[in-house]
């Protein structure tokens, strides 16, 4: 055998060797074995389990039978039947609520109703919700506090910590490094997969002053979680659900993933898993201002602020209609009101708010699919 083939196999057998000793309670072990993050990924970490609601809140069920059938655009100005885009898409739940009347519910490629789904950074958006109730419940004084009232420690990281606020963090201009990419040294992956993300958020610097500019950054909800740790005395996935899970009616069980069970940090960036009936609740929950069946779950003036634009909050590069506010994308015409209101995540997890005509959409799935814009989508079978 030739020297260079003994070589070549002698690396694949330690590349093989290296590859087994590495254990998913590692970050790079998780890096190496689990690689790119997909729908199924609240089977591989541990979690914190939500449970069902005795008494769950129904839609009402009132299907369109013609609604499948309606041609929306798929790429270009081609359009295409709905039902066909879904099911080509790898689409996994796709609902179209209005008036609390739910008109149309589809399910495809293994999928139905009672199948859980990982929601990836739509739980930003539940996590800004988290934090107003936080607020009215008195354990944060109010979004203008500085990260270092809660976390004292960061502090001691870098000085430029004093000045940022919970705030910053809400509409992800905190400055804090965010190497946006997948190799093993990118914060992507260090976000989502780090055993230790506690830790990991120490180790941060701030790269620009905080409130200078949008940078969206996946440790920006972590950090809003460990506040609501340190605030309530409660874990972010606690909390949740006693203060809004266990209050919505939830027709199913869910769980919040955990970084690791040695360090048990909710992954307040992207681990809710649930059914994508009980995530439309969640839009039912904004429509309604914060009030859940003649309760006010979150105070009015919360979901007011958080669907309130700063014009200095606009991002042209990402859409001439699009800013961003407490963790939700807002689009807006005038630049004073959204006529749609969105909570996103990666594969094409979408959760789709039209205030003005009482409508929530949720579209969740495996991949984007070929489609050229889902947003698109929505608002053509909205009405917009």
């Amino acid at each position: 055998m030739k020297k260079r083939t003994k070589i070549i196999i002698l690396g694949i057998v330690v590349c093989i060797f290296l590859y087994a000793q590495w254990s998913t309670d590692t970050y790079m072990g998780r890096w190496l074995k689990w690689r790119a993050s997909d729908i199924l990924d609240h089977e591989k970490f541990p979690k914190y389990d939500l449970n069902a609601s005795k008494k769950p809140f129904y839609f009402l069920d009132t299907p369109q039978a013609n609604f499948g059938l309606l041609e929306v655009t798929k790429k270009g100005s081609n359009k295409s039947p709905l039902q066909e885009i879904i099911q080509n898409s790898g689409t996994t739940a796709f609902l179209f609520i209005r008036n609390d009347s739910l008109l149309y519910e589809k399910y495809a490629n293994g999928y139905d109703r009672a199948s859980i789904n990982t929601s990836f950074s739509t739980a930003k958006s539940i996590t800004s919700l988290l934090i107003g109730k936080a607020i009215d419940d008195g354990y944060i004084k109010t979004e203008g506090d500085k990260v270092t009232t809660y976390l004292p420690e960061l502090k001691q990281m870098d000085p430029q910590f004093d000045n940022l606020q919970i705030a910053h963090l809400l509409d992800m201009r905190s400055g804090l490094q965010f190497k946006d990419h997948d190799l093993p040294w990118g914060d992507k992956p260090k976000a989502y997969y780090n055993p230790k993300l506690r830790e990991r958020v120490k180790e941060l610097p701030i790269t620009f002053p905080p409130d200078s500019h949008f940078q969206y950054n996946s440790y920006n909800p972590i950090i809003l979680g460990m506040i609501v740790e340190k605030a309530s005395g409660l874990s972010p996935a606690a909390y949740f659900e006693e203060a809004l899970w266990n209050h919505m009616g939830m027709e199913y069980a869910g769980s919040w993933s955990m970084d690791s069970e040695a360090s048990g940090m909710t992954k307040m960036e992207s681990g809710l898993n649930l059914r994508a009936i009980d995530f439309a609740k969640f839009g039912r929950l904004i429509l309604n201002k914060g009030q859940w069946n003649n309760i006010q779950l979150i105070s009015q003036n919360w979901i007011n602020k958080s669907i309130s634009i700063d014009p200095d909050h606009k991002l042209d590069e990402f859409g001439k209609e699009l800013y961003y506010e407490n963790c939700w994308w807002l689009y807006s015409k005038n630049g004073r009101t959204p006529y749609m209101i969105a909570a996103t995540g990666h594969l094409g997890q979408f959760l789709y708010i039209f205030p003005e005509k009482n409508i929530i959409i949720v579209r969740m799935g495996k991949k984007q699919g070929n489609v050229d814009s889902w947003t698109t989508i929505f608002k053509e079978l909205s009405g917009y």
